[in-house]
């Protein structure tokens, strides 16, 4: 009769388990509908417009505060028809498109050299027409312009920038991120170099 106690109560635990994760794991649509709210959600967060409207109010010399109130925190580099060109040259390549796409080291290579090309004739070309004070401005315009390009299409290197969305997605619905338990050191290692 043990025997029988054992299996009766090995079966109940078993139903009770079942019902359990029913009532705690989502439906299949939910989780669907959880994933794509997650992905949406980190799209936004890292969306490329925030650092192009980042940089272009850095240009006019304004900061935004956490309310929306845009403050005078420096003197503008560059006057509206030197801004209008930066955030067409900006937008065109910090962009959810180039984020998401796959890069190779060498692509990323070829279009940082035919932006620098094109920032650089045209700074140095229309820099009174923009408004630039200073000729050693150019340097610094042209270099915030050019490492947030290059800064965007590195996370397109590889399709990191989708295989990253993903990968968060499903640790924020899993509910955590999962850790790989680490290797036990063995007295050898104490003398690695």
């Amino acid at each position: 009769m043990q025997q029988e106690e054992i299996d009766n109560y090995r079966a109940q635990e078993s139903l009770q388990n079942q019902q359990f994760d029913r009532s705690t794991s989502p439906y299949a649509p939910q989780l669907m509908e959880d994933v794509q709210r997650a992905q949406a959600v980190l799209v936004e967060q890292t969306n490329p417009k925030k650092i192009v409207r980042d940089i272009i109010l850095r240009l006019r010399g304004l900061e935004e505060r956490p309310d929306g109130t845009l403050v005078r925190i420096a003197e503008q580099k560059l006057n509206k028809d030197g801004v209008d060109n930066v955030w067409f040259i900006l937008d065109s390549h910090i962009n959810q498109n180039v984020i998401l796409s796959h890069l190779t080291d060498k692509e990323i290579t070829n279009i940082m050299d035919a932006i620098q090309d094109d920032i650089v004739d045209d700074l140095s070309l229309n820099w009174k027409k923009y408004g630039v004070l200073k000729k050693t401005d150019l340097d610094v315009i042209n270099n915030s312009i050019l490492v947030n390009i290059y800064m965007a299409l590195k996370r397109a290197e590889g399709q990191n920038e989708k295989n990253w969305l993903g990968k968060i997605s499903i640790e924020n619905i899993s509910g955590g991120q999962r850790f790989v338990p680490q290797k036990k050191e063995s007295i050898w290692s104490k003398f690695r170099l």
